[in-house]
């Protein structure tokens, strides 16, 4: 899942030049690109001959992380690294992170690639709910109707099989909503540390305390991987970090409505990827809690971020 290190800030909206528009619109588009082929590869890595467990691409995902944070990341803010072992709210930041991302990695060979991405992308939903409750934002009525709509667009999402009956919620979908609300907690911790310590110390947090419990879950396996499963996890885990960056990067060039518009493909390819690759099937209803989530969560997204900007 890409990690939730959008921390806004409050600024006078402005028109993106031509250039910097058809900028933001390649790296995003990259961006989507890159988060489809990580979910499509956890599905594969973790079904068929291969049958890697979960903690595997996790931890390649975090050591790659970390290498781009702090060898190819350059913001306006320098990336610190004693903060993220000694600060509270970062450590905290960091498993937060760590929880939501591995709820995601845990679920996507069981439910799917298509239908664990639409999960996850709800921590968008839950995170407004978390910064109402914790923030003080406001909830408007257009807010409450847009969640709302998004919650019965869980319920159709999660609850009936693909047949479109029997209502019935597994332990993957626990888990998946479980790492969707992690992330959402994740988000409303970046808001607060965004004002202390720049993205990249942020995002570093995240990958070091996912490495350190999950390396002593998959260390012991490294030994037994063959060449193709190293190329493809690591294939994994740069399209992650990766993603991540050009994801950063077309919220800064793009306007906040194109940029969430263009993110919104990505849960839709993987989706697509999905039936044409595994195929994974949805219901009826299944497509109509889809539906009902993917607007809500970019009607959300919009309304968040309309006033706000990355910082570097």
């Amino acid at each position: 899942m890409p990690s939730p290190d959008i921390s806004p800030r409050p600024v006078l909206p402005l028109p993106p030049a031509a250039t910097s528009v058809r900028r933001g619109i390649v790296v995003m588009v990259l961006s989507v690109l890159a988060f489809t082929v990580n979910s499509l590869l956890l599905k594969y890595l973790g079904e068929g001959e291969h049958r890697l467990s979960p903690d595997m691409p996790l931890l390649f995902r975090a050591a790659v992380g970390i290498v781009i944070v702090l060898v190819f990341f350059r913001g306006r803010r320098p990336t610190l690294i004693r903060p993220v072992f000694r600060d509270r709210s970062l450590v905290l930041r960091g498993f937060t992170g760590l929880l939501g991302t591995a709820a995601y990695y845990w679920t996507v060979p069981t439910l799917g690639a298509g239908k664990a991405t639409l999960i996850c992308n709800t921590y968008v939903i839950f995170a407004s709910i978390i910064a109402m409750l914790t923030l003080g934002e406001k909830l408007t009525a257009k807010r409450f109707f847009w969640l709302a709509a998004a919650f019965a667009g869980i319920v159709l999402l999660v609850g009936p099989r693909a047949a479109g009956e029997n209502f019935t919620v597994g332990w993957s979908e626990i888990l998946a909503l479980f790492g969707a609300i992690m992330a959402a907690w994740s988000v409303v911790l970046v808001r607060q540390l965004s004002l202390e310590y720049s993205i990249g110390t942020i995002y570093l947090a995240q990958c070091v305390w996912i490495l350190v419990p999950i390396a002593c879950l998959a260390a012991p396996d490294l030994a037994g991987l063959s060449v193709s499963e190293l190329a493809l996890l690591l294939l994994a885990a740069v399209a992650a970090g990766g993603g991540q960056l050009a994801m950063n990067e077309g919220y800064r060039c793009l306007t906040v409505t194109t940029g969430a518009t263009i993110q919104m493909l990505w849960p839709v390819s993987t989706t697509l990827g999905g039936w044409l690759l595994f195929s994974e099937r949805f219901g009826p209803l299944q497509w109509a809690g889809a539906i009902l989530i993917l607007a809500s969560v970019w009607r959300i997204s919009v309304a968040g971020r309309r006033v706000r900007k990355l910082p570097a």
